[in-house]
C-alpha cells in the first residue's frame, strides 16, 4: 500500500462522491487509486479555480464536503480564488494539493509553490509530511469540515510521500463522523429568552450558519411561536420560506445590501433582534452602521470571530445554530406557557403591506417590453416558468445578483445558492454544475453576465463532456454594467473598460451546449421554456438575452409603508 492509496480509501470511507480539477504535477500517485474506486467520480475541470467552485457548489447545495485537487504551481494559485470564495461564506470544500517532493521543497524547483499561500483564506492546512501522518492528517481535516463554523481545507501532499509503500493494513482509517458542535451556555439562553417574551416586536435574522447546522425547522418553529419577522443574508437566503407570512426576504438588521422593502421596515421597528449564524459581513449582511439605543440585540455564531465584530451584542452565544435554537425555543416555551403564542394578525398584514407595495414599485420594471429589455425581466419571466420545489437557482456577481437576489422567492433550504462575501465574477458556473452534482433531479440555473462568462464560459465544456444538464441565463448588456453607466462620467471608467462584445450563443454552440440568443423581449419566456426542456432531456443549455444596464436595486433608508 502507497501514501496515496490510504488517501483515497480514506476519502471513500468520508462517503466523498466527486473530484473535480485538473491534471496536474504531483497527483500522478493518485491515479491507480482512483481509476480502481468504485464510489468516487474524478473529472477535469477546464481551470483549477472552477474545479474549486464545482466542488463549492456541491458543498452548497448538498450540506457535505466539496473536494477538489490541484497540481502543483500555478495550478494552486488558479485555485485561490474558489478556495477564498468558500473561506468568506463558510463553505466546506477540501483542496488536495500536489507537491513537489519534500527534499525540493524551499530551492525554488519547477513549479514549487507552497501551500502557505492559502493560509489566511482556510480553516485549516496540513502537509503530510511522512506517510504514517496521513491517517491523522486526514481526521483532523474532515473534522476541521464538518466541525463548528465549517470553511475549506487544503492538504499538501509531496509526491514522494504519496509514492512511499507501507504495509498492508498499516494505515488504518475511522471516519470522524458528523463533526462537532458546542452547546449554548444556559444562562445566555435564559437571558436571551427573557429578551424575547418581553420584547414588543421581536425580529429573527438568520445568516449562514443557520443553513451549514440545518437548523431551519427551529428556526421556523421559533419565528412562529413568538409571530418573529423573518429576514436572511444572502447566503441563507431560502432558509426560511420567502412565501411565509413571516418572511421579510433578504436584509438583515440594520441595513443590508439588497434589503427587501419589508426587512427595511420592519427591522427599524424592532426593539430586540436575534442573529442566528450570522457574520455580519460587510457589505452584504449589513452596512455597519450603529445599533440604535434602545435595540437589543443577542447574537449566535459557532465562530468567535464573528461575535462582536461590527456589533456589540447584548448577549452573544458562542454556540451551533441548531443547538442554541433548540435551548431558545425550549425555554421561551417554558415562559410563554402551553397553548400560547403563534401568528399576530397586524404583524403579519404590515408585511404583506410592505411586500405588496415594493412589487408595486418595481411592477412597471418587471413587465417592461421595450428592447432590449432588462435583466429585472428577465428574472421575472424564468420565475414565471420553474416549480421553486424543484429547482435550485444560483447567482453571479454584479448586476445578476441584483437583479435576482432580491426579487426570487426561495422557498425551501438549499433551493437558492446565494455567494457574497467575495462576489468572484463566474463564480456560478462552476457552483452550478456543482449544484447539479448534488442534487441530480433539480432544474438547476444559474444567472451571469457576459463579462463573467467571458471569464469563465469554457467551464460549460465541462457540463457538456459530462453530462450535467445545467441551465445558463447569460444576461449580455456588452459590457459591465456598472461601467457603461459611469463611463460618461469624468471619474468613470474610460469606454474601453466599460464595452465588451461577443456572441456567446455562438460559443455555447461550438462547446456542445444547446443554445440560442434572445433580442426580443416578448421572445424571452419561450426562449427559456425551450431550455428548460432541452435540460430535461440532459442536454446542458445557455440562454443569451440582450439586456440593457440597469442599477441594482436601492430600497431608501426611509423607505416606509
Amino acid at each position: 500500500m502507497r501514501g496515496a492509496d490510504a488517501i483515497v480509501r480514506a476519502l471513500e470511507l468520508e462517503g466523498v462522491e466527486y473530484i473535480a480539477g485538473f491534471q496536474g504535477g504531483g497527483l500522478n500517485p493518485l491515479w491507480t487509486g482512483l481509476r480502481n474506486s468504485e464510489t468516487i467520480k474524478v473529472f477535469a475541470a477546464r481551470n483549477e479555480r472552477l474545479g474549486v467552485e464545482i466542488a463549492d457548489g456541491y458543498a452548497r447545495s448538498t450540506g457535505k464536503v466539496g473536494v477538489a485537487m490541484t497540481g502543483t504551481g500555478p495550478g494552486a494559485t488558479n485555485a485561490l480564488t474558489g478556495i477564498a470564495g468558500a473561506f468568506a461564506d463558510n463553505i466546506p470544500v477540501l483542496l488536495l494539493m500536489g507537491q513537489v517532493p519534500l527534499d525540493q521543497l524551499g530551492k525554488k524547483v519547477q513549479q514549487e509553490v507552497s501551500a502557505s499561500i492559502f493560509d489566511t483564506l482556510v480553516k485549516w492546512r496540513g502537509t503530510m509530511a511522512k506517510v504514517e501522518d496521513i491517517p491523522a492528517i486526514m481526521r483532523r481535516a474532515f473534522t476541521a469540515l464538518r466541525s463548528g463554523s465549517p470553511g475549506p481545507v487544503v492538504l499538501e501532499m509531496p509526491q514522494d510521500v504519496l509514492m512511499t509503500e507501507v504495509p498492508d493494513g498499516s494505515l488504518v482509517y475511522e471516519p470522524v463522523g458528523p463533526g462537532r458542535r458546542a452547546a449554548a451556555d444556559e444562562a445566555e439562553v435564559a437571558k436571551a429568552a427573557d429578551l424575547l417574551v418581553n420584547a414588543k416586536l421581536p425580529v429573527l435574522n438568520l445568516g449562514g450558519g443557520v443553513l451549514s447546522a440545518e437548523a431551519w425547522d427551529e428556526a421556523k418553529e421559533l419565528a412562529e411561536l413568538l409571530s418573529m419577522p423573518v429576514a436572511t443574508t444572502l447566503v441563507a437566503k431560502g432558509v426560511f420560506p420567502e412565501d411565509h407570512p413571516l418572511s421579510m426576504g433578504m436584509g438583515c438588521y440594520p441595513r443590508s445590501r439588497y434589503a427587501s422593502g419589508a426587512s427595511v421596515h420592519m427591522n427599524r421597528k424592532a426593539d430586540v433582534v436575534l442573529a442566528v449564524g450570522n457574520s455580519y459581513r460587510l457589505p452584504n449582511g449589513t452596512d455597519g452602521r450603529p445599533i440604535p439605543e434602545g435595540v437589543s440585540l443577542i447574537h449566535v455564531n459557532a465562530d468567535e470571530n464573528d461575535l462582536n465584530k461590527q456589533y456589540q451584542a447584548d448577549v452573544p452565544i458562542l454556540a451551533d445554530a441548531k443547538l442554541a435554537l433548540r435551548a431558545i425555543l425550549d425555554a421561551v416555551k417554558e415562559r410563554v406557557g402551553p397553548g400560547k403564542g403563534g401568528l399576530k394578525e397586524e404583524v403579519v398584514a404590515e408585511i404583506k403591506q410592505a411586500k405588496d407595495k415594493q412589487a408595486g414599485e418595481w411592477a412597471s420594471v418587471v413587465n417592461d417590453t421595450s428592447a432590449p429589455t432588462n435583466g429585472y425581466r428577465v428574472v421575472h419571466e424564468l420565475a414565471k416558468l420553474i416549480d421553486p420545489d424543484k429547482t435550485i437557482a444560483l447567482h453571479d456577481a454584479g448586476g445578476s445578483r441584483g437583479y435576482m437576489s432580491p426579487f426570487w422567492q426561495a422557498t425551501k433550504p438549499r433551493s437558492y445558492v446565494g455567494m457574497g462575501g467575495m462576489a468572484a465574477m463566474g463564480w456560478s458556473l462552476g457552483g452550478a454544475i456543482g449544484a447539479k452534482l448534488g442534487q441530480p433531479d433539480k432544474l438547476v440555473v444559474h444567472l451571469l453576465g457576459d463579462a463573467s462568462f467571458g471569464m469563465v464560459g469554457m467551464e460549460l465544456e465541462t457540463a457538456v463532456r459530462m453530462g450535467i444538464p445545467t441551465l445558463t441565463v447569460l444576461v449580455n448588456n456588452e459590457g459591465t454594467g456598472g461601467g457603461l453607466m459611469g463611463m460618461d462620467s469624468p471619474t468613470g471608467p474610460p469606454p474601453d473598460m466599460a464595452k465588451l462584445t461577443g456572441n456567446w450563443s455562438v460559443v455555447a454552440q461550438g462547446l456542445g451546449a444547446y443554445s440560442e440568443r434572445v433580442e426580443d423581449p416578448l421572445e424571452v419566456g419561450p426562449a427559456l421554456q425551450r431550455a428548460i426542456t432541452a435540460t430535461e432531456n440532459g442536454q446542458a443549455a445557455l440562454v443569451e438575452i440582450m439586456i440593457k444596464p440597469m442599477a441594482t436595486p436601492n430600497t431608501p433608508d426611509d423607505w416606509t409603508i
